[in-house]
């Protein structure tokens, strides 16, 4: 060790080092990029959290250490019918339990980038080295010591891993800003304001110097490997090698590992000490999701060995020579290409399990919308002492119009409605069990919704204490059910889903903290109810409907229809983070498969100018370079579907287990066909460029070698 120090520091080793850049232009700038491209994600996922934690901190709502002013609310517990109290979840936890996983996944998604980065430096200098085999044999011939060789691959990683982590350290900090100002967060509840944002420099110094030592390990297993060369062999004339070289696959992809779990332990340290209940099955999902990612990884090679010359052969009959040619190159160097395919893999493996998720919390919301929004209308005022039942008299009489009192204050939340007017809006809406639950509802009843149910452990039969400043009473639950009694109001998905609706005669009890009854109007349309009971559809014809009814500006008037979509729309944005994630990594990927192809060419060079002096034109070359990308496009699309499909179910597994949302996997037919067109059109767009440069090499040099 010591004397690959002293070398590093010698004028000769400077030199070859900075000669070797110089000629592998393209793997020097794919190898800075994928280093600073990995830790910049990860660096601008840091800095996003600091700044997504700094403005949750204000609110009792999104930061559990803050104390909830209980008395500016009322209390709610849940009880069993032979008076045995339930012992009830804690609201801000549950809240916040759902979010610290969402910041878990997102941290450990961009190590996604991070990964392929890595891959990119690995791949570099496998093939980088396996090019200059005579060399160095040159060198050992001419009385090079093994450490002034291996000094100069590893003064050649030095120098990119550093280029690349300051480039990585530096340019996370503009691209931060810019994602805070379109509104990115870690858990899409905060907007960030640009002047909030706050550097963490230890860790982004941590994470960057863990990019630049992990272009040094990239290096390491090569340089021993071409140590070991033996010299007489490696400057024979190329045609006595039999090949055996060529096929031997490259190893040592298992220290990439090393950085990368010392930086899944870094990422998620933190939250192991404010939640782990939750989070140890969460981090065991995550950590098998990355047990998988390496295993498909290292088993890639044998797959493309295997695939890929049935795949080729799939290519047009017409293109006999360039099939011919590529089936043997995969047949004797598919491990070359398997790099690239893993990359592709990864990425779009990743593209697909979050756009099912993304689905299925869509879906859960359309679902939930369509039993709680859809058959609605709603007017809310602006403000907590407004009323929006001065709009009745212009509401339509073909119209039915429920109204509620406020909501009291979150986190136990419980609004009054007349059991009368809430019949009517439920015979309104023409569903049997929505009629039947309003018809057991009155004085002394509650009907709870789903999350509420949850969080109080209570169901049909069981009893519901609301106590406070105007007194205590237990009411008795007489069904669990979004379908009625739902009402909008300003505030996140989940609390606005997680209430109690009691009776207007109740009132008196939740009064203190909540409006007089009309503060918000729900309507319902009976003709569109009378068809849903013949098997209609549900969504009356609001346009035309509340036509008349006059637009103010304290009053808001909003249909279930809209505020779903409002809904939906929302849920995306709280993935856009992963969207930027997975836009970094596909971009590395097709770095990744252009660096490979370009060095694949450049190490081919000769036998490709030897293919054009027996007769191939340069597009008869050219088009084999786009079936390489297009092969590699392919396997690479099938696998990620192949795994992408499990790695999303296992998503929604955990997310069921963490979290109170009933999420179903569901996959829809396009998501695979979209996956594996996407995967082959970003490798064949990487390997427009190795394509156009195929003509550079010098044919007389060729065969005057060959």
């Amino acid at each position: 060790m010591l004397l690959l120090l002293r070398a590093l520091f010698q004028p000769l080793v400077r030199l070859l080092a900075l000669r070797n850049l110089r000629a592998d232009r393209f793997g020097a700038l794919a190898a800075v990029l994928g280093v600073a491209l990995g830790t910049a994600t990860v660096n601008v996922v840091l800095i996003l959290d600091v700044g997504t934690r700094a403005v949750e901190a204000k609110s009792a709502i999104t930061n559990p250490d803050l104390p909830v002013f209980t008395e500016q609310t009322i209390s709610l517990r849940g009880v069993r019918p032979d008076g045995q109290p339930i012992a009830a979840a804690d609201a801000q936890e549950e809240t916040h339990e759902d979010y610290e996983i969402m910041r878990s996944a997102i941290r450990l998604g961009s190590l996604s980038a991070f990964l392929v980065g890595a891959l990119i430096v690995f791949f570099t200098f496998n093939v980088a080295v396996e090019r200059r085999r005579r060399e160095i044999a040159l060198l050992r011939s001419a009385g090079a010591l093994p450490p002034q060789v291996a000094a100069v691959f590893v003064l050649e990683a030095l120098l990119l891993g550093v280029t690349g982590a300051a480039l990585g350290l530096f340019g996370s900090i503009p691209l931060a800003y810019l994602a805070a100002k379109g509104g990115i967060t870690t858990t899409g509840r905060a907007y960030i304001p640009l002047y909030a944002i706050r550097l963490p420099w230890s860790a982004m110094l941590l994470v960057s110097a863990t990019g630049a030592f992990t272009a040094l390990l990239g290096v390491l297993r090569p340089v021993r490997d071409a140590l070991r060369l033996d010299v007489s062999r490696a400057l024979r004339p190329r045609f006595l090698e039999g090949g055996a070289e060529q096929r031997r696959r490259m190893r040592g992809v298992t220290l990439l590992a090393l950085p990368f779990m010392v930086l899944v332990y870094g990422l998620l340290r933190p939250f192991f000490r404010e939640s782990v209940p939750l989070l140890a099955f969460f981090v065991l999902e995550a950590g098998l999701a990355c047990a998988a990612f390496l295993a498909a990884i290292v088993f890639v090679p044998d797959v493309v060995a295997r695939l890929g010359a049935l795949a080729v052969r799939l290519a047009p009959r017409r293109w006999a020579a360039e099939r011919l040619l590529l089936q043997r190159r995969v047949e004797h160097s598919g491990h070359e290409l398997a790099w690239s395919v893993g990359g592709v893999m990864m990425v779009f493996a990743l593209l697909l399990a979050l756009h099912i998720a993304t689905a299925a919390l869509k879906q859960e919301v359309t679902d939930w919308a369509d039993r709680a929004l859809t058959p609605y209308a709603f007017l809310y005022p602006d403000e907590p002492l407004g009323h929006a039942e001065r709009l009745l008299p212009d509401v339509p009489e073909r119209l039915v119009a429920a109204r509620f009192s406020s909501r009291t204050p979150w986190p136990n939340v419980a609004l009054a409605v007349p059991a009368d007017e809430l019949r009517a809006l439920a015979e309104a809406t023409g569903r049997a069990e929505t009629i039947a639950l309003s018809r057991r509802f009155g004085p002394g009843k509650a009907i709870v919704s789903t999350m509420m149910a949850r969080r109080f452990g209570v169901g049909a039969g069981d009893l519901l204490e609301v106590s406070g400043r105007a007194g205590a009473r237990r009411l008795e639950v007489v069904g669990v059910s979004d379908d009625i009694g739902y009402v909008h109001a300003a505030g996140a998905y989940r609390n606005l889903r997680t209430y109690a609706v009691i009776e207007a005669a109740d009132f008196p009890l939740i009064s203190p903290y909540a409006t007089a009854i009309g503060h918000t109007i729900a309507l319902a349309d009976p003709v569109t109810g009378a068809a849903v009971a013949r098997g209609g559809a549900e969504t009356p014809p609001w346009d035309e409907l509340l036509a008349g009814v006059p637009r103010v500006r304290d009053v808001r008037m909003q249909t279930g229809v809209e505020i779903a979509w409002i809904r939906r729309k929302a849920t995306g944005r709280d993935f856009v983070i992963f969207d930027m994630i997975l836009a970094f990594t596909t971009v590395l990927a097709a770095i990744g498969v252009t660096n490979q192809m370009v060095l694949a060419l450049h190490a081919r060079r000769r036998e490709l100018a030897l293919q054009r002096v027996l007769g191939m034109t340069a597009g008869q070359v050219r088009r084999m370079v786009l079936m390489e990308g297009a092969l590699v496009g392919v396997l690479g699309g099938a696998l990620a579907v192949a795994l992408g499909v499990p790695l999303g179910s296992a998503a929604l597994g955990a997310l069921r287990t963490v979290s109170s949302f009933e999420v179903e996997f569901r996959i829809p037919p396009e998501y695979g066909l979209l996956t594996a067109l996407g995967a082959t059109a970003v490798a064949l767009l990487a390997s427009l460029y190795p394509a156009r440069n195929v003509r550079r090499s010098n044919t007389a040099e060729s065969v005057q070698y060959e």
